[in-house]
């Protein structure tokens, strides 16, 4: 696989925890891996999200029963 993209920088995925990364645009020296990845991270943004998700539910749940 040859990776030559002169303009293109990293792609990193993942919110608040950087999960996946692959290296982009030409390097020397050329690394090891071009793919980085920390499935642990991606767990845990998951678990970020669930626990966002439903304290917003809650919080409207509240608000509702207090505007009856």
């Amino acid at each position: 696989m040859k990776i030559e993209t002169p303009f293109d920088g990293n792609d990193t995925y993942g919110f608040p925890f950087t999960f996946h990364k692959t290296l982009g645009g030409r390097r020397f020296p050329i690394p090891e891996n071009y793919y980085e990845t920390h499935i642990w991270y991606l767990v845990i943004d998951f678990a970020f999200s669930g626990v966002l998700a439903l304290g917003i539910l809650n919080l409207c749940q509240k608000l509702k029963r207090r505007n009856k």
